[in-house]
């Protein structure tokens, strides 16, 4: 141990004397250690650590599939099967996801929460304990059973300041009053970002309105023993039963189950890892760079080995300072590294994509600075062993020699060739996969959403079906809101819909085309829903293709019906002929977001309209129908506004005219139509800067090693440059001989590395968008951006080569 000592204070003092030295490696290994440690965070609390129930591993999701294999939700008819003739599940519970209004006996401004939906025995399926109070007992949530929540601790902490006096307490959520009975731990957060759970007790039934509507999912507890395979075979079974027992409702519909913590974490696994190996490329490109530097601090100390090792110092003892020397590096770097990687940290979890799934539970934690340790040692040790060995067996008169001549042994030459080489490969691999994100961010933003962004402000109002239960009541209070709206100072349009573009979330109905024969079960044509004031068109500024649109005087629930429809529709279900003039019957709604009924509604189609992204820009276009608002009056409204005032103001105005109509309506979610389609591709853009902020380092790092080869190697050859230029090399010569031998590095690094991203860049072929994995374009920028960038490195040390004065290089030798 004390031979430790002396050498770790031996070391420190050594790079202490070497101050420029020390500054660029620990700031190297910090930038790399402090990357490293910040993204594996996020992959460490997204995906590796276990979700925080009871037995994680035997919780799974219960889920229709639906023609396609895609998940679907389950009926109420259904999930009660599921439930009684299924041998797989200890407990199961279904549940649900949407808004309430809500305002309590505390005060504050009424707001809009996130709600779920839940069987009473949604909690004990997960394991968890309440913080306070109870969670809901069996016969909770049964028709004329008391209201009863559970809230969040955040919900707990922001409104009743964790007043711990909160059980009892009388909350309304859309009006109808609730009796507080616990507080979940802050460990629950399930659904994501709930904010209340209700209970509901689901009533058996196969009738056409409990089987044909799919509303809810449904978690479940394993049996021990039971493994995923055999719980979704289970199932499968059952579901095969159901569609030869309910032909024209089940038919079409499978089930499966997945692991909880998988279907939670769904695509982003893939992603993930893949921003892990860039950020691991990054670190294996700081340690050749660091590699370098000792190589070079070696080459420079050879006389200084080569005298303790003539005074008899053995080989081990000198590998074994070296190596303190590297770790110390490393452990200043790693202490810096992490320190701004909490910073980093911190700052995702506030800013980063809200539908970043378990982006709370991300920190710098035990389990965390555990691997970074691990892998700063491992660091230490990988780029220190390499120069630590080539000076621990000098031949001591050639190093003297070499040391009087200022030259350098081949063998650390070509090793440091070697890690340039490697350098550049893995800056290739990362530029690529870097311009393939970007390229296909920019695909992705230059996508028509179907409307115009500029000057539109929207914002949701949810009517509360306890106090406005029938479509008058609706239409009158939209009404009165859309009209003191149409007031205001520079207001141009104002229009109302139900599902808003990008909402993700739409209605989805059966529909036929009248005069053809109906389709069969498992061919029945399905379209988007959405109910659209007249005025709705112009303020979104969408784009009539065809027809016109629907007028006030058509705005009504009497009479003949008129339809709009998108082109896609068009395109499917009339292909080669005008549509304006047929007409369409809408069949029974099976929504994923609530379980309207547009049963019954015929309608003739009088126009075409542009395609709209209503499910997002990344999303592939479906047929949508627009029927007239005061038709299907919804209680979750999207109110937009074309406007020529300040948004600012506009929150202002609104929020007075809204109060004035009914001042228990929260305003939801105002904001620009821009800001709207700019947070819809957050995700991408998110995992896009990570990878390309990862790639911008290794490319300044890859320079930097060919500009430190290139330089310390005309260092060394000084004094054969200046015999060439006495003997007549012109400048231009050497100039070019030198950027020469830069280039021939990096040519050998870019060949390595565009077979190596030929393969790699198809783990991130899910991230793309409108761009092929293997993109000629940016493989071929790449190569041209790397050979501009070693020519740069390469041309400074060069400049320097080409000036060197025979008379001084001879004489210094």
């Amino acid at each position: 141990m004390d031979i430790f000592f002396q050498d770790l204070r031996y070391a420190a003092r050594k790079l202490l004397r070497a101050p420029a030295f020390t500054f660029v490696a620990v700031s190297t290994l910090a930038l790399a250690i402090g990357a490293t440690t910040a993204v594996y965070s996020i992959v460490d609390g997204v995906i590796l650590r276990p979700l925080p129930f009871k037995a994680p591993e035997q919780l799974v999701r219960l889920e229709s599939t639906g023609r396609d294999g895609k998940p679907f939700p389950l009926s109420p008819a259904d999930y009660i099967d599921y439930t009684n003739q299924t041998a797989s599940f200890s407990g199961l519970a279904q549940f649900g996801v949407g808004n309430a209004n809500f305002s309590s006996t505390a005060g504050g401004e009424p707001s809009r929460l996130d709600r779920a939906t839940v069987g009473p025995a949604f909690f004990d399926v997960l394991g968890v304990r309440p913080v306070l109070g109870r969670f809901f007992a069996p016969t909770e949530g049964a028709q004329g059973s008391p209201n009863v929540v559970v809230i969040s601790d955040k919900l707990w902490r922001s409104r009743f300041a964790e007043n711990r006096n909160v059980l009892g307490t009388s909350i309304t959520l859309d009006e109808r009053p609730y009796t507080v009975i616990g507080v979940a731990s802050s460990t629950v957060n399930y659904p994501q970002s709930v904010d209340v759970w209700i209970p509901r007790v689901i009533v058996g039934s196969t009738d056409a309105t409990a089987r044909g509507v799919h509303q809810f999912f449904a978690i479940a507890r394993l049996k021990n023993g039971v493994t995923v395979t055999q719980a979704r075979a289970d199932v499968s079974a059952l579901a095969r039963r159901l569609g030869e027992q309910y032909p024209q409702l089940d038919q079409e519909f499978g089930a499966t189950v997945s692991p909880l913590q998988e279907q939670m974490v769904g695509n982003l696994r893939t992603t993930l890892f893949s921003i892990l190996g860039a950020v691991g490329f990054v670190l294996l490109i700081a340690c050749a760079n660091v590699a370098n530097l000792l190589l070079v601090r070696a080459a420079s100390r050879s006389g200084e080995m080569a005298v303790r090792t003539a005074l008899g110092a053995p080989g081990g003892r000198i590998v074994r300072q070296l190596l303190t020397e590297g770790l110390l590096l490393t452990l200043a770097g790693a202490a810096i590294g992490i320190s701004a990687a909490s910073w980093v940290v911190s700052a995702i979890v506030t800013l980063g994509p809200r539908l970043l799934p378990r982006l709370q539970d991300v920190s710098v934690n035990g389990r965390v600075l555990a691997v970074s340790a691990i892998v700063s040692v491992f660091t230490g040790i990988a780029f220190g062993l390499v120069p630590a060995l080539f000076a621990a067996r000098p031949n001591i008169a050639s190093m003297l020699r070499e040391n009087l001549r200022g030259s350098s042994r081949g063998g650390v030459n070509r090793l440091r060739s070697g890690l340039v080489v490697a350098e550049m490969a893995l800056a290739v691999v990362l530029l690529i996969g870097a311009g393939l994100l970007i390229k296909s961010f920019v695909a992705l933003s230059r996508v028509n959403p179907g409307f115009r962004t500029e000057n539109v402000v929207t914002f949701d109002l949810s009517l509360p079906p306890a106090k406005y239960a029938t479509d008058n009541a609706r239409l009158g209070a939209i009404g009165g809101v859309i009209d003191r709206l149409r007031a205001l100072p520079g207001t141009e349009r104002v229009g109302v819909t139900v599902g808003r573009p990008l909402a993700r979330l739409t209605m989805m109905t059966m529909f036929d085309v009248v005069g053809e024969p109906p389709k069969d079960p498992m061919h029945r044509t399905i379209t988007e829903v959405h109910a659209a004031s007249p005025s709705y068109f112009d303020a979104m500024g969408m784009t009539l293709k065809r027809g016109r649109f629907f007028t006030e005087a058509e705005n009504r629930r009497d009479g003949h019906q008129v339809l709009v429809i998108n082109e896609e529709l068009a395109r499917r279900y009339f292909p080669n002929q005008n549509p304006v003039g047929k007409e369409i019957t809408l069949g029974m709604s099976y929504n994923n977001a609530a379980p309207d009924d547009t049963s019954g509604v015929r309608g003739e189609i009088v126009g075409v309209v542009a395609d709209v992204r209503q499910r997002g820009l990344a999303a592939e276009l479906f047929p949508s129908v627009f029927l007239p608002y005061n038709v299907f009056p919804g209680a979750q409204n999207s109110i937009v506004l074309r406007t020529r005032a300040s948004k600012v103001a506009v929150e202002t105005a609104v929020r007075a005219q809204v109060r004035e109509v009914d001042p228990r309506l929260p305003v939801i979610g105002l904001s620009t139509m821009e800001q709207v389609v700019s947070d819809s591709v957050a995700q991408p853009r998110f995992y896009m800067r990570m990878l390309a902020a990862f790639a911008g380092i290794a490319l300044i790092l890859a320079a930097i090693g060919i500009y430190g080869v290139i330089s310390y190697t005309v260092a060394q050859r000084s004094r054969e440059l200046g015999i060439r230029i006495a003997l007549g090399a012109t400048q231009r010569r050497v100039l070019g001989q030198v950027i020469g031998e830069g280039l021939t590095l990096t040519i050998g690094g870019i060949a390595i590395g565009l077979i190596a991203a030929f393969g790699l860049t198809r783990l991130i072929s899910t991230m793309l968008f409108g761009v092929a994995p293997l993109d000629a374009v940016t493989f071929g920028g790449v190569a041209i951006t790397l050979m501009g960038v070693a020519i740069l490195a390469s041309w400074l040390p060069a400049r320097r080569a080409a000036a060197v004065d025979p008379v001084i290089a001879m004489r210094s030798e």
